[in-house]
């Protein structure tokens, strides 16, 4: 707790505990004034509450004077030491409203000076009032459990969303690595496939030449085989040719010497 925030509490407690002591100390005097607010509500709340809660309410005047001091002393204490100040803060404000519309009820006073006077009092009590319920909220500059529990809702629903878009993020670029991959096979197979057949091709055409030339060279070769039968026939007829003059020769010379 800061300085300035005990001294404003203190300043702020310091009538509470005033109107709360006077109280306990003198009721009676206090009591003529609260009579006609008791004998308006006591009645209604012990009309509408339990049986067991009706029984205990009060409607002796001293009596509601005196426990409304207490209150008004104990709230105002809790609100200055800082001990259970904001419970303390909200018992000052529910004893607050009954003490101003039964000591200040300026709209039934006939005279104008005690019509202003109530209406003072009763507008200063209502700023007091103000001011209990500030410090009925007041967390000492750290978050209350209402923003909080706003706050981590909020945490936890941008946490989900940031879950969320990085799920689908994930997802996303796992459909498109797949895509990439399914394009990329396809395009090794479509690649594979126009090599492969660009392969065939130029083994056919190699074929194909290959071919040619065998039969260029199987032409050339028979080509030559019968130049060289040919030749080997001429030498032969030749070679027959001289064998068959000889042997006629000899055969002349043969007969020739016969007839001598």
């Amino acid at each position: 707790m800061t300085l300035l925030r005990f001294a404003a509490r203190t300043m702020l407690a310091s009538y509470f505990v005033s109107s709360g002591v006077k109280a306990l100390r003198d009721p009676a005097a206090l009591a003529p004034v609260a009579e006609p607010l008791i004998d308006r509500v006591v009645p209604v709340l012990k009309q509408y509450a339990p049986d067991q809660v009706s029984d205990s309410i009060p409607d002796d005047p001293v009596t509601v004077v005196r426990i409304n001091g207490v209150l008004q002393l104990v709230g105002g204490l809790a609100l200055a030491t800082g001990k259970g100040r904001r419970l303390g803060a909200l018992i000052l404000a529910a004893t607050i409203i009954p003490a101003t519309i039964a000591k200040h009820p300026f709209w039934t006073r006939e005279s104008e000076e005690e019509r202003d006077a109530d209406r003072s009092h009763f507008l200063k009590n209502i700023s007091l009032l103000g001011g209990v319920l500030l410090a009925s909220r007041d967390t000492e500059g750290r978050p209350s459990i209402a923003y909080r529990a706003q706050k981590g809702g909020q945490l936890l629903a941008r946490d989900t969303k940031k879950a969320s878009q990085k799920i689908a993020d994930q997802s996303s670029d796992l459909v498109e690595g797949a895509l990439a991959s399914g394009a990329a096979i396809a395009a090794t197979v479509a690649a594979t496939s126009r090599k492969a057949k660009k392969h065939a091709a130029k083994q056919l055409a190699e074929g194909k030449k290959a071919a040619a030339i065998a039969v260029k060279q199987a032409q050339k070769d028979a080509q030559q085989a019968e130049k060289e039968r040919q030749k080997q026939a001429r030498k032969d007829l030749v070679v027959a040719t001289k064998a068959a003059r000889k042997a006629e020769k000899r055969a002349d010379k043969n007969i020739k010497r016969g007839e001598n």
